[in-house]
């Protein structure tokens, strides 16, 4: 079987980096739930531009991810073939993501919710554990594949390290300047991108010469 579609598959983790960078940036930087209510009022067009850059970024994400399997050593590639499963349960759970933000303004643009109200609906218990599932699912398998690539020595070092540095940013990114919470998201896209491009590079370079 042929490798031709691996090119595609690259670019597509490429472009599904670029529009989950785009839909994090185009989040209000606050977590103020009046604040967020007051951006889904007067700024309708950046939450719609979020909304659908998730979802494109979930079909560019899953379909790219199969690429990631042509850098996989041998040896490790049960494992890295898991890693990719997980992390595809996240990248296609980032749609569910896009559908509860449409949902939001959906309410906000229909029903008169208070701050109060719409924390309340947050602390729902099952939409917690549904978005703790798909974060969850995306953490684990990026940690296991970027430890795949790193073991493996398949890709540049700064490449698994960015992936891994997305990770550890996570539970400290709220902390931060509001300003600079969108870093995690641009390490991540940039890791992505490197992983797209040595993919590229590794299969352009298995290739027998086309004779002149």
């Amino acid at each position: 079987m042929g490798a031709g579609w691996l090119p595609w598959s690259a670019a597509s983790l490429a472009s599904g980096a670029v529009l989950l960078v785009l839909g994090a940036l185009s989040m209000p930087p606050t977590t103020e739930v009046g604040q967020v209510i007051d951006v889904v009022t007067h700024q309708d067009g950046a939450w719609l531009m979020a909304s659908a850059s998730f979802f494109l970024a979930s079909v560019g994400l899953t379909m790219g991810l199969p690429a990631v399997l042509w850098l996989f050593p041998r040896r490790h590639q049960t494992v890295g073939l898991v890693g990719l499963w997980i992390w595809a349960v996240g990248t296609i759970g980032t749609a569910g993501v896009a559908a509860i933000l449409i949902l939001f303004r959906a309410v906000v643009h229909t029903v008169e919710m208070t701050p109060a109200q719409v924390e309340a609906l947050s602390d729902d218990p099952l939409l917690r554990l549904g978005l703790g599932a798909v974060f969850g699912a995306f953490y684990l398998g990026e940690l296991v594949v970027a430890l795949v690539l790193l073991r493996g020595r398949a890709a540049p070092v700064w490449v698994p390290g960015l992936l891994l540095l997305h990770i550890a940013i996570a539970p400290v990114n709220h902390l931060l300047p509001v300003q600079l919470q969108g870093v995690q998201t641009i390490v991540l896209g940039v890791g992505l991108m490197g992983v797209a491009v040595r993919a590229t590079e590794a299969w352009a370079g298995s290739r027998p010469l086309a004779r002149l």
